[in-house]
């Protein structure tokens, strides 16, 4: 049954009901960082087995099947961290999609040669580099990709042209006290949005033409601002601050050319950012909340909040996208059913939402 799950959903949203439907096989790992492909034909989620610090990369397709993503050639380079590099692939994560027009997508790994580089579907490295290549996102327009790289001895954002990924990428960012990562890109390709990371604290910064990439400060805070995340419609950022409260993370969001405000204290944080629903009027996120088992809420931009009945608990990363009849489709990680006894190990479910 599971096979042709994500085909009925495709193909005939109208019959689902609202209830959780798992969709991943059932790992001795958790599942996270589910991403719903630009078309809605594929999502893809890793699989994090942490005690041996080994991350695969999976695809579920149209037509229900469960495609494994991984290099076929790798090269020499030198750097790397924090990940097992011994035998096969040990880290595969990180995928973006291309726009549905070019059809592909590009992903981040680290294997044997001791290097996160990135690879083009089908297993061919990109930008090849000494240096640790990763967190690449495909600009909606399809003319870039954007990625953090560490090629230069920092952490710097580069831009590959999709039109000659033989050229080498182009430098954004050098900032020699600072790292660049968790780039994010606006809806109309033109814009990033990132995380400069450096001894005094994690802000959100942006550069609004790449063509011309001066970059200003949205925040400008003390401790961690992460994962930003433009609204479908480009006019707001959403991301996570502790700036109040080092062991808790709260859900902000400001206008692009505005400052910022909290509408949500104590949020567990999604892996590619706050998730916006497509008509930008509302974000989705998991409230940490233990007692509740992390329930999934929404809430508009002026911070009213309510509960959505996922039929889920352990709730986690998550992705939403709306199919050609205008219904939207949550997919979620979550360790179980409200009324399952499997609670073990998170697993990927796909939930309407109303």
């Amino acid at each position: 049954m599971k096979k042709i799950l994500l085909a009925v959903f495709v193909l005939s949203p109208s019959f689902a009901a609202a209830t959780p439907t798992p969709l991943s096989p059932r790992y001795e790992a958790n599942c996270q960082r589910p991403q719903w492909s630009p078309d809605g034909s594929k999502i893809s989620y890793e699989v994090n087995y942490h005690d041996r610090k080994v991350i695969e990369q999976y695809l579920i397709t149209a037509t229900g099947s469960v495609e494994t993503v991984t290099p076929t050639s790798r090269g020499a380079s030198s750097l790397t961290a924090g990940f097992a590099t011994s035998g096969s692939e040990s880290v595969v994560h990180e995928l973006t999609f291309s726009p549905s027009a070019l059809g592909t997508y590009i992903y981040s790994a680290s294997g044997a040669d001791s290097d996160y580089d990135l690879y083009l579907q089908g297993g061919t490295r990109l930008a090849a580099n000494p240096g640790a290549d990763g967190g690449p996102s495909w600009s909606p327009s399809g003319n870039h990709i954007a990625f953090t790289s560490a090629r230069t001895g920092e952490g710097d954002i580069y831009l590959l042209n999709v039109a000659d990924l033989s050229q080498p990428p182009t430098r954004l960012t050098s900032n020699e006290t600072a790292s660049e990562l968790y780039v994010a890109w606006s809806p109309n390709g033109r814009s990033l949005a990132f995380v400069g990371h450096n001894n005094i604290g994690d802000n959100i910064w942006v550069i609004d033409d790449v063509a011309t990439p001066g970059q200003r400060a949205l925040t400008n805070w003390e401790r961690t601002q992460t994962r930003p995340s433009f609204s479908p419609d480009g006019n707001h950022i959403a991301f996570y601050s502790n700036r109040e409260a080092i062991n808790r993370f709260d859900l902000y969001v400001a206008p692009v050319n505005g400052s910022p405000r909290k509408l949500y204290s104590g949020v567990v944080m999604n892996e590619n950012g706050p998730v916006w629903m497509p008509d930008s009027s509302e974000i989705l996120f998991v409230a940490d909340l233990d007692d509740q088992y992390d329930p999934v809420y929404r809430t508009d931009l002026n911070g009213s909040s309510s509960r959505i009945n996922t039929g889920t608990v352990g709730n986690g990363d998550m992705d939403v996208t709306q199919l050609g009849d205008g219904n939207v489709y949550l997919a979620i990680t979550a360790q179980g059913t409200t009324n399952g006894s499997n609670r073990d190990f998170k697993q990927l479910y796909v939930i309407p939402i109303p």
